[in-house]
């Protein structure tokens, strides 16, 4: 599907996953989250989230632990030579042991993952070889094998050797330090006995300063050999893990794919469980019904206290009602009702549940064609209409019987008589075409076109008489009024005014009869 998810404001949906994530993986999974290429797929998502949820309700889980990105460290061992740091393994050991900690889950639930829960653990046997090999903090064990066992049993006899010897010097204020692998005496400022030796800087902190005593050199200068010789074999054995790592890149790929699937699916339904959304009905044909339908942002927004409680909104667009032209008057909800639709209409085809509390039948649309707010461009030399008409140019080069159109205030921007014409000739051939949608407008003209064409519906924003205010109810088959004086009066215009306003559209519809 292809959607202008700026205009629907998706940006937020994903920015809600992202926090419910666990993982580095995905949250750049939720940070990139976009239609799915196809009904199917869709279908794979929302069933994995609807299984999630199921654990997550039911207590038996899973729940995803933070875990490091080790998808850097992949990318450094898929060179020939290369050796990663014991810490780069240990992360690696660590998202290795929570994928198999993870297989039961997938095989109580199959839905959870569609891959298949062995893509969980086809490098499991690297966590025995790494904790063979490396303690918990990264460093190479003393005993990880044989030759690196005799190295750390001489560089401890060596040590030991040099400490003896420099216990005689250790007096008047002397102190040992080691200075690398080289033993040396840390003697304080105004030191005055005489000490045979090699000066090796200042001490810790700048204070005092560093002599090595002659008859440690020739100790230290072993130790530094023999600690060298450790380093060289652990680099070594560095090497040889990551070795095995190369050999196993597609399972680690594999493993990391599945725990970013897991966990957007974790996050889909925490944010399923917080709207009290349900998974939509997929289908192929172009239809869409949303029964009880409320928008994401404003749920939460009322739910954190920052709003009051949305409307519930029910659309059906379908072969019997293909394009609803929808009337009423500025403050009753209409661009709402656009947004909920179309972002909605893009939830589903992510795989994400909705949040309706009766049915909701989403049908397979190639593009979301959306055009919403004033699309006047200084940069481009462009006027509020002729970036209307750039956007109608568009829609009409691409729109086919599974565009779904979502058009805010159709035919504005320019005179109204040739804004209405201009709309009714853009909504003709759109319904011939078959596209299905939902328009906005204010012009009358449009109202009286599409209730005698068989391709358009009216429909309008319900507006309470007797309390002056709109109910956000969308009602399908009546043509609304757009109050605006109505709406002006109770906004706080003098009355004098609007009475002189009255008196005047009388004039114009005297003029036009």
């Amino acid at each position: 599907m292809e959607a202008d998810l700026k205009k629907l404001e998706f940006e937020g949906i994903r920015r809600l996953l992202e926090k419910l994530c666990a993982t580095p993986y995905g949250a750049d999974a939720a940070r990139n989250l976009a239609p799915a290429p196809s009904v199917a797929a869709a279908r794979q998502l929302q069933q994995a989230i609807g299984a999630a949820r199921f654990g997550i309700e039911s207590g038996e889980g899973p729940v995803l632990p933070e875990l490091p990105d080790v998808r850097a460290a992949l990318r450094q061992a898929a060179t020939p030579g290369a050796a990663l740091s014991g810490s780069a393994l240990r992360n690696l050991h660590r998202v290795l042991r929570v994928g198999r900690e993870l297989r039961p889950f997938v095989e109580r639930r199959p839905l959870l993952l569609p891959a298949g829960a062995a893509q969980l653990d086809g490098a499991a046997d690297l966590i025995e070889r790494i904790d063979a090999h490396l303690l918990p903090n990264g460093a190479v064990r003393e005993d990880a094998s044989p030759e690196l066992r005799t190295l750390h049993g001489e560089l401890k006899t060596a040590r030991e050797g040099v400490q003896r010897d420099l216990s005689a010097h250790l007096r008047q204020g002397a102190k040992a330090h080691w200075a690398g692998q080289r033993l040396c005496l840390h003697l304080p400022d105004g030191f005055r006995e005489e000490i045979r030796g090699v000066r090796r800087g200042t001490g810790p902190g700048g204070h005092g300063f560093l002599v090595e005593p002659m008859e440690l050199v020739a100790g230290n200068n072993r130790l530094e050999k023999l600690a060298g010789s450790v380093e060289q074999h652990n680099q070594a054995l560095l090497r040889l893990l990551t070795d095995e790592v190369r050999s196993r890149l597609e399972s680690l790929q594999q493993l990391v794919d599945s725990l970013t699937w897991l966990d957007l699916a974790v996050a889909g339904a925490q944010l399923s469980m917080h709207l009290q959304a349900q998974p939509a009905e997929l289908v192929e044909e172009p239809v869409l019904v949303l029964e009880g339908a409320r928008h994401p942002q404003l749920i939460l927004a009322h739910a954190e206290g920052h709003g009051p409680e949305p409307r519930p909104l029910s659309v059906r667009i379908d072969a019997e009602c293909p394009i609803l032209v929808v009337t009423g008057p500025n403050t009753g909800g209409k661009s709402v009702s656009l947004k909920t639709v179309g972002l909605l209409t893009v939830m589903a085809h992510c795989g994400l549940h909705l949040p309706v509390s009766g049915r909701a039948v989403v049908g397979n649309f190639h593009r979301v064609f959306v055009d919403m707010g004033d699309p006047q461009s200084v940069a481009f030399a462009l006027s509020t209409f002729s970036g209307h008409v750039e956007v109608l140019k568009r829609l009409l080069e691409a729109a086919d019987d599974h565009t779904l159109i979502l058009l805010d205030e159709l035919g504005t921007g320019t005179d109204p008589e040739e804004g209405a014409a201009l709309a009714m000739a853009v909504l003709d051939q759109l319904a011939r075409r078959g596209v299905r949608g939902m328009v906005t407008t204010h012009l009358t003209p449009i109202k009286a076109f599409a209730e005698a064409h068989e391709g358009l519906q009216n429909a309008s924003m319900r507006f309470d008489h007797q309390r002056l205010e709109p109910t956000y109810e969308l009602q399908i088959g009546i043509a609304g009024q757009s109050l605006g004086l109505l709406v002006a009066e109770k906004r706080g215009l003098p009355s004098d005014l609007v009475a002189q306003a009255r008196a005047y559209l009388e004039q114009l519809h005297s003029a036009a009869s």
